[in-house]
């Protein structure tokens, strides 16, 4: 190898090489920059961007940055440039809403590792994706129409429980204490059969035409116990029809009431009411019920009454003498009257 270049430096002199190397420097110097790795100052415009929109459409960026591959980057840069365009279009799925991505241009550089970084303009049309988010806007509010229905529905579902639960309590109370009485009752039956037990062979021994028979007495009571049990339901079932019927005067009133306003004519007072089962002059107790319940109103102005009575409630309606409503009092059971609002 040694005796090769004394050769050669034998056959060139000092002065070629000089003038090589200088020949070979300005040949690098001279290149033109596509032959030079690929810099920064030579990147796009668009590959400083995220997004932008140019005219009709919508550009946005991928970049895949240390891939093994120029092809691997392409791919990598296309999903970025996906993610990009879904974050800023707010769509969680492009494909399922027949979105066509387009790719416009790529820039590609390598890096001094032997990686490669990809930047991938991709394209679609504004117009198509200001379309999708508005049909998803759509599906978005009726969606939560749907929630919000069912919602309601759960609410009053809750509500129709809680009644219900309320009811059952109530209904296991009073079964309980119908237990309590029951048993009571039969601890004094008990008490009672004790005591007959004693005076039987008493009384057995001082009468001479006949005997007394326990289970006789056992079926008596038996007797008189289902008599009680009887009584008490016909009770309870007397007591939940007159409930009854006193809740449905009480409220047949307060509708009819809720459809009377002040200023009504005699006539349209009667189109809803009916005909009074009675109409009274103003007297000196109705000035003083007036005065008793409304301390700074008086009774002035007021003509006559029309009176509708129930049985258990009633209705007191004030007239002026020109036949106009200006009153309108619910009566209670025990006399007092409301205003019926």
């Amino acid at each position: 190898m040694m005796y090769l270049k004394g050769v050669v430096a034998m056959q060139y002199p000092k002065g070629f090489w000089i003038v090589a190397y200088s020949v070979v420097l300005l040949a690098i110097t001279l290149l033109p920059a596509s032959a030079l790795p690929a810099g920064h100052e030579n990147q796009p415009f668009w590959a400083e961007k995220s997004a932008f929109v140019e005219g009709d459409d919508l550009f946005v960026v991928g970049v895949a940055t240390k891939a093994r591959s120029f092809e691997e980057g392409r791919k990598q840069a296309f999903e970025q440039g996906k993610i990009e365009l879904m974050n800023y279009a707010q769509i969680t799925s492009l494909e399922a809403q027949g979105l066509v991505i387009e790719t416009q241009m790529t820039y590609e550089e390598p890096n001094p590792e032997g990686t490669v970084t990809v930047y991938r303009l991709l394209r679609v049309p504004a117009a198509k994706l200001v379309a999708i988010q508005g049909r998803l806007n759509e599906q978005a509010r009726g969606q939560e129409q749907s929630l919000e229905k069912a919602r309601q529905e759960l609410i009053a579902l809750q509500r129709s429980l809680i009644e219900k639960q309320n009811a059952l309590e109530g209904h296991s109370t009073s079964l309980q204490e119908k237990s309590q009485r029951i048993e009571m009752q039969q601890r004094q039956v008990e008490g009672l059969l004790k005591q007959l037990a004693i005076k039987i062979p008493e009384s057995t021994t001082s009468t001479k035409g006949g005997s007394r028979n326990p289970d006789s007495l056992m079926e008596q009571l038996k007797q008189a116990e289902a008599q009680l049990d009887a009584q008490e339901r016909l009770l309870s079932e007397i007591s939940l029809r007159a409930k009854s019927r006193i809740t449905q005067e009480e409220h047949g009133f307060e509708k009819q009431c809720k459809y009377l306003h002040y200023g009504m004519t005699e006539e349209e007072v009667r189109a809803i009411m009916g005909t009074p089962h009675a109409v009274n002059a103003v007297t000196l107790t109705d000035i003083t019920d007036n005065i008793n319940r409304h301390s700074k109103r008086s009774i002035s102005g007021i003509d006559h009454f029309w009176r509708y009575n129930g049985r258990t409630y009633g209705l007191r309606l004030a007239l002026t003498k020109t036949g106009i409503l200006i009153e309108k009092t619910f009566v209670l059971p025990g006399g007092g009257g409301l205003d019926c609002k």
